[in-house]
């Protein structure tokens, strides 16, 4: 069987076009997300640096003068607090569009809403060793969260390569003279790259209990497809097999 190998051929241009296009599409997506995700893990870890550095307070039974001192006390760490937050984990670039929450709001979706609590102005909560100890917890939590997320965008990166590679080299292979019997040979590759694509897919992170199928979903919501190497795979048999 003869091939071309021609990458000015317009037959084969178009159909690489074609089958290529969710891969090159879903790189583009991932490694955005990877950087926007490093960037938090990168922020909230600032943030946990500017908190450890906030003295704390020991509650009190105290005088009506020492109890309004306290509450002044507790005002100017909560505005630490605050700025720690707004100049760390909100300061990142892609921030207004992708959450546009106020502050509270967000402590409260990415930290617990307890931890929410002591952001409040004027909620006249004192920041104790345990109420640092429970926010440093959260707070590392949220960067442990990002990296295992950057870790699995890490081997999605390298699956849409590796996917890439192997579709470009059978349509570098195509000859638009092949007969339909000819171009069913390709199928047990194409069943190679689909089933290695499968096996990350449905394996699932021990440490979050989420699967490939979640990441994808996660991912790939605001495209037309959920599955990117699937879809090229599916191009290629509809258009050649």
């Amino acid at each position: 069987m003869e091939t071309s190998h021609r990458a000015d051929d317009p037959v084969v241009r178009s159909l690489r076009d074609h089958v290529l296009e969710p891969l090159s599409t879903a790189a583009d997506i991932v490694e955005r997300e990877r950087a926007e995700v490093d960037a938090e893990r990168r922020a909230f870890a600032r943030f946990g640096e500017r908190v450890a550095g906030i003295e704390t307070e020991a509650p009190s039974a105290a005088g009506q003068g020492q109890r309004q001192m306290l509450v002044d006390t507790s005002s100017n760490r909560t505005e630490r607090l605050r700025s720690a937050f707004r100049e760390s984990v909100m300061s990142v670039d892609h921030y207004e569009q992708r959450y546009d929450e106020s502050l509270v709001e967000h402590v409260a979706a990415e930290l617990s809403a307890d931890v929410a609590a002591g952001f409040r102005r004027n909620s006249g909560a004192a920041f104790t060793e345990f109420y640092r100890s429970t926010l440093a917890t959260a707070v590392e939590e949220a960067v442990d969260r990002r990296k295992r997320l950057c870790e699995q965008l890490e081997a999605e990166q390298s699956s849409l390569e590796r996917s890439r590679e192997a579709l470009d080299e059978l349509v570098g292979e195509y000859d638009e003279s092949w007969s339909s019997p000819a171009a069913a040979g390709l199928e047990p590759e194409l069943d190679d790259i689909a089933q290695e694509r499968q096996a990350l897919v449905q394996r699932r992170d021990p440490a979050s209990g989420t699967d490939g199928h979640d990441l994808c979903t996660y991912v790939y919501g605001n495209a037309d497809w959920t599955y990117p190497v699937l879809t090229a795979v599916t191009r290629f048999r509809t258009a050649v097999v």
